[in-house]
């Protein structure tokens, strides 16, 4: 490890990490003060329960995402990194409070999906750093902050929508430490790692779409298009590879993603449901 405990100064080799660092500072919440929890929920009983269902998806997630931000702070080398991690490990604290919080308000909170299961248990079990930052920053903090997008936009419930938001907003940051840092442990992965690194963003990526279409039907009762959160996930992380500007060790498979979200239209098209690609075809003709 080239980081030095015993410097008197360090490396100003990231400014753009110590501006994400004052920002975490800035936008920091307390989840028992900056929600109004006495406030009752709109939504009916079963749209609660199906509700509870999605969100102890996200729970898991958030506990996980704080086991995998504590271990990355003593996995990297740079101050200003693990100064923004450490904001990070604070940060998913108050989710998994925050979450735990209204899932007992609206029902319960559910057993961990299996397939999810898998992508967290390997996330939290791997020693490598770039295994944790692209599965945890790229993959599994993306789509949930594509999921709370399309929840909110769907669910017109003022406690859900606030406990979302303020959330959302953390999550952006935690995907901005992937842009700002990824790039310089990407360079630094060899060969082998790389390869492995593909291997295990297909694994992940199978396992966190089978997770989300394990939800659909809970996820049809809201009204909420869990299939176009998928697919936003995908466009996003495009885009934060795109501002990366490094894709060594980065898997990009056109075919798998169109088989992935092929389950979701056949699904639509089973059920005479409209979908995002019907809508385009309609439109053009």
């Amino acid at each position: 490890m080239s980081f030095d405990l015993f410097r008197a100064e360090i490396d100003d080799h990231h400014p753009r990490l110590e501006r994400l660092y004052e920002q975490a500072k800035k936008d920091f919440w307390n989840d028992s003060t900056a929600i109004d929890w006495d406030q009752p929920l709109t939504l009916k009983p079963d749209e609660r329960v199906a509700m509870a269902k999605i969100l102890s998806l996200i729970y898991y997630g958030e506990r996980a995402a704080l086991e995998v931000s504590a271990q990355l702070v003593p996995l990297v080398d740079d101050e200003q990194a693990k100064f923004v991690l450490a904001c990070q490990v604070i940060e998913e604290a108050k989710h998994v409070s925050a979450f735990r919080r209204l899932l007992k308000k609206l029902d319960v909170i559910h057993p961990v999906n299996p397939w999810v299961r898998r992508v967290l248990s390997d996330l939290v079990a791997t020693k490598h750093a770039s295994y944790k930052l692209v599965g945890m920053q790229l993959i599994v903090e993306n789509i949930a902050n594509q999921l709370f997008n399309i929840i909110r936009e769907h669910v017109d419930d003022p406690l859900i929508r606030t406990v979302l938001e303020y959330v959302g907003r953390d999550e952006k940051k935690h995907t901005g430490l992937a842009v700002l840092y990824l790039p310089q442990i990407l360079a630094k992965v060899g060969f082998v790692e790389s390869h492995m690194l593909w291997a295990k963003q297909i694994y992940w990526t199978f396992c966190v779409s089978q997770g989300i279409w394990d939800h659909r039907r809970e996820a049809e009762a809201l009204g909420i298009d869990i299939g176009l959160g998928l697919k936003k996930g995908i466009a996003a992380q495009d885009h934060l590879v795109e501002q990366m500007g490094i894709r060594r060790g980065i898997f990009k498979s056109p075919t798998l993603e169109k088989l992935v979200l092929s389950m979701y239209e056949r699904d639509s098209r089973r059920k005479g449901k409209w979908t995002p690609a019907q809508s385009r075809t309609s439109s053009s003709s």
